[in-house]
């Protein structure tokens, strides 16, 4: 009686981690999009910036959002390319999309600015920048 009990509960306890995982699973295809890692860059002038970004799709009917922001700290003034490399999953085709920050201070790129359109498929994307850093962007997914 104690074994049966024991093998019900078990059963139970199976059932609720398959309905748990399964209501908490996102299928890969709903990839819509990210932040990226935190960069930490030297920049054009003397100024050192911390750079945030993120994509998100779709951003607009048959469009993507490419979206940064950073805080320069330093004396003068100074800027930074950061540049997003992305590669269409489904076509293989790729493209970059260029937003050229400022500084000093805290600096964020338009938001009309920020849209692209990068065609309709799946892709992953990275970030880089135009001076030395520390870190990497990773990769993010998005779809549109």
């Amino acid at each position: 009686m104690i074994s049966a009990r024991i093998s019900a509960l078990s059963a139970g306890g199976a059932l609720a981690s398959a309905t748990l995982l399964a209501l908490t699973a996102a299928p890969a295809s709903a990839a819509s999009g990210g932040e990226f890692e935190t960069i930490y860059s030297l920049t054009n002038g003397a100024c050192i910036a911390v750079v945030d970004s993120s994509v998100h799709g779709p951003g607009y009917p048959d469009s993507a959002a490419f979206t940064v922001s950073t805080n320069m700290t330093g004396v003068g003034a100074c800027s930074l390319k950061v540049t997003l490399h992305w590669k269409n999953l489904t076509t293989s085709e790729t493209g970059i999309r260029v937003v050229h920050a400022i500084g000093p201070g805290a600096w964020m790129s338009d938001p009309k600015s920020s849209i692209f359109q990068p065609g309709h498929g799946q892709f992953v994307a990275t970030v880089t920048v135009d001076a030395v850093h520390l870190g990497e962007s990773g990769q993010v997914e998005f779809s549109v």
